[in-house]
């Protein structure tokens, strides 16, 4: 909340610096955001009262004036031609320092002597509801009454500090100028004061103008109602719009500005009615009606629904409670008669009707933090106050107060050996009781018992630990002494999964690969892009209640959507090449709609994308990862829609599906606008992490010969290596040492949907040489395993 340091002033006595002060808030548990010198952007510019002026020999337009600026006189040159002797104008003096970066500096122009240079009100970045003739164009006319020599940041009250100050969830009741200035006031020792209002009234009777009901006391506990006859609309003090200005809002009129003031003041929205169109002279607490809509201040039209709830006359919705008023009851230069509001509104209800219809206001942010319902009644009769001191209107006599009931105070009694038992630090028994009523919690202390009354508006203070709170940030954390730990240190060390989640990573950058890390949140339609079925149970996906908008609205059953995103977005920045990768988590429910949470699997995902990058590169870096884990692999065919159906494959590990991979088929890598060639894999790190560990063994070097024969087979086009590799490993059996892959071959030599495939296959014998017997049995064995798989020898 931004404050103006001279607005504190008024309630508290501040005797230290700006940056002291803000220290010392800070330490107390308000943090500050910014600082903000309103004057630091001008420096020697002062009033200057013009007493002569002489035309310039060498120009037209030229003139040069001598001016007082304060005890002595100054020659300047200016080609002004708006002033006249006796103005009081604004002279940026020598070295001087304009809003606009400007520096002015002692010169000759035309040959004749320059100390400065008179200034408009755009030069000073002044607009006309700053000053009264900013706009001119032309020389800026001070007020004549003013002083040469004055400061022109003390004429425009630019002598002035706004502080930011970040007040926490906890805190709503120092979300106002008075709750800062209370604790100021507390942690700088000095006295803090409250304005007490005071007004007179014309007499009549309230009840004779407006009649007030509150259907719904759940949503609105208490709605206090004045009338105001007579309005005399005009712009507010200036006092009033610089204090308003400081804290980020605009002055409209005296009206409307006494409310926005009192808001800030006391922290208590308020809203002013123009009396005169509320129909029927009724005001109506209730929700809305079906098919009811509302326009706005802000000229905008909302329909409305039953949940939210309404400020109405006799017939129609006149303000969206708590959050905006209504277009037709707004306060205009033409309005005589206003009724005034003071209410509290149950922060949840504000704050679901402004997130449904889209509106953020002043008002609605602190009642959705929360608004003290005794200070509805103080900020009613403040703003009063305010409208008899400035003469902005007559008041009638009356009030009309409804409510069902007022909350008492709350009493804690807690012995002062269990707040030091808390706070570690010896503080006085007397310490403690000032303390807390310094803060306004009422506290005696009988023996070490202490009994405190909690006022309403401090809702954050329940038990014993909070008046710990309270003293300990008041007292000073600097009291609190360094102590060694006693308790044993116990290291800590990640779990098996993380460890291995470490080993998969460090091979991976090894391999040169980049890690990424999304969102778990993706968009409702996103897995459309993979062109999945309608029946697919990664289509089972857990919606957000609350989301932040329908990208981030479901959580992801798959990683590669995201992981399609992030290649598509470095393809679109002109990254010829690249290999990702992301350790993340699939989010699968166990039934829609959830009752529990969902399972949360460990999943890897893989992303290549390059002119060196193939279906064999990205089948590589699996292997390499597959035997990282001790795993007997096997590669079978799969059909995921979202991979090219020719160039996919599920890669089995110890016979369990452990992933997914491929070339991405162009019609999903062109629903994210990708043109080229990308691989995409999909790891179970689950399955992968259960694998049992592949024990090292170690043998002597072979004594004896190996045999080497191979064998060129013809085979349907569509028949897996795989499935030839395990024919041969099972025909071979103990004796097979090595079998590799040399050659493959379809083409014009090779009947139709054939191909010729050739393996070479190394035998040994631990136990002996091999003999011509045993080499023949073996590769007969071989042969008709091979037979059976489908492949035959080719002759």
């Amino acid at each position: 909340m931004k404050i103006s340091l001279n607005q504190l002033k008024e309630y508290v006595e501040i005797n230290v610096p700006v940056t002291e002060l803000c220290d010392k808030m800070v330490m107390a548990g308000f943090e500050v955001e910014s600082i903000e010198n309103t004057g630091d952007k001008i420096k020697n510019v002062v009033v200057a009262e013009i007493k002569e002026i002489a035309p310039h020999e060498n120009s037209d337009h030229l003139q040069i004036c001598q001016m007082d600026v304060g005890g002595q006189i100054t020659q300047i040159v200016t080609g002004a031609q708006n002033i006249s002797v006796g103005d009081k104008v604004p002279a940026a003096l020598n070295n001087s320092f304009l809003p606009n970066g400007m520096n002015i500096k002692s010169g000759k122009l035309r040959g004749v002597e320059s100390n400065g240079m008179l200034c408009s009100g755009e030069e000073l970045c002044l607009t006309e509801e700053d000053y009264k003739g900013a706009s001119v164009n032309g020389i800026l006319i001070l007020d004549s009454n003013l002083t040469p020599g004055t400061d022109m940041r003390d004429v425009l009250g630019l002598n002035d500090y706004i502080i930011d100050f970040k007040i926490t969830a906890n805190r709503p009741d120092c979300n106002c100028f008075l709750g800062v200035a209370k604790e100021i006031g507390v942690v700088l020792k000095t006295k803090f004061n409250t304005p007490k209002p005071q007004y007179k009234t014309v007499g009549g009777n309230i009840n004779d103008y407006i009649k007030i009901d509150i259907e719904n006391y759940e949503l609105c506990p208490r709605y206090i109602g004045r009338v105001v006859k007579n309005l005399r609309i005009k712009p507010s003090p200036d006092w009033m719009q610089k204090a308003i200005t400081a804290s980020g809002m605009r002055p409209i009129n005296n009206i409307v500005d006494i409310t926005n003031f009192v808001m800030l003041e006391t922290g208590q929205p308020m809203h002013a009615f123009n009396y005169n169109d509320l129909r029927g002279k009724h005001i109506i607490v209730r929700n809305a009606k079906s098919g009811e809509s509302i326009t706005t201040l802000d000229e905008k039209t909302h329909n409305l629904t039953e949940n939210m709830l309404v400020i109405a006359d006799g017939e129609v919705p006149s303000c969206l409670a708590g959050i905006m008023g209504g277009l037709e009851s707004e306060i205009t230069q033409d309005t005589t008669d206003l009724f005034l509001e003071s209410a509290k509104f149950k922060r949840d209800n504000i704050r679901k009707t402004g997130r449904t219809l889209g509106i953020r206001t002043e008002a609605s942010g602190r009642f959705e933090k929360g608004i003290d319902i005794i200070n509805t009644e103080y900020a009613m009769e403040r703003a009063l106050q305010l409208i008899y001191e400035l003469d902005a209107g007559d008041i009638i006599e009356g009030v009309i107060d409804k409510y069902e009931s007022l909350p008492k105070p709350r009493i804690i009694t807690v012995t002062t050996d269990k707040i030091l038992e808390l706070l570690g630090v010896n503080v006085p028994d007397e310490t403690i009781v000032s303390i807390l009523n310094s803060l306004g919690i009422k506290t005696e202390i009988n023996g070490k018992t202490l009994t405190s009354e909690v006022p309403s508006i401090r809702d954050d203070i329940e038990g014993r630990a909070d008046l710990a709170e309270e003293v300990m940030r008041i007292y000073g954390y600097d009291h609190i002494v360094g102590t060694k730990m006693k308790s044993a240190v116990v290291r800590g060390k990640k779990l098996p999964e993380r460890l291995k989640t470490d080993i998969v990573k460090k091979l991976l950058c090894a391999l040169g690969c980049n890690e990424i890390t999304t969102y778990s949140f993706i968009a409702s339609h996103a897995i459309d892009s993979l062109n999945l079925p309608q029946d697919d149970e990664r289509r089972n996906a857990v919606k957000l209640l609350n989301p932040l908008g329908d990208e981030y609205s479901v959580m992801r059953t798959q990683l590669i959507t995201s992981m399609l995103t992030v290649m598509a977005t470095n393809i679109n920045r002109k990254i010829t090449n690249a290999r990702f990768f992301e350790v993340s988590k699939r989010f699968v429910p166990k039934a829609l709609p959830i009752t529990e949470q969902p399972l949360e699997i460990p999943t890897l995902s893989l992303g290549f994308y390059g002119k060196d990058e193939d279906f064999f590169t990205i089948k590589g870096v699996i292997e390499q990862l597959m035997e990282q884990f001790g795993a007997h692999t096997e590669y079978i065919r799969s059909s995921e829609p979202y991979l090219h159906p020719g160039r996919q494959a599920t890669v089995l590990a110890n016979n369990l599906p452990v992933a997914t991979f491929g070339e991405v088929h162009p019609g999903t890598a062109a629903n994210f606008d990708i043109e080229e060639r990308v691989y995409v894999a999909e790891i179970k790190l689950d399955v992968l992490f259960q694998l049992k560990t592949r024990k090292t063994v170690y043998k002597p070097l072979p004594k004896f010969p190996a045999v080497e024969r191979d064998f060129a087979l013809l085979c349907d086009i569509d028949l897996p290596i795989g499935t030839l590799e395990k024919a041969i490993a099972s025909g071979a059996s103990r004796l097979l040492e090595k079998v590799e892959l040399f050659d493959v071959y379809s083409g014009s030599q090779i009947p139709k949907g054939k191909k010729s495939v050739a393996f070479s296959v190394q035998l040994r014998s631990s136990e002996s040489t091999l003999s011509d017997e045993d080499i023949e049995t073996t590769t007969k064995r071989i042969i008709e395993k091979l037979e059976k798989a489908g492949a035959q020898l080719r002759k």
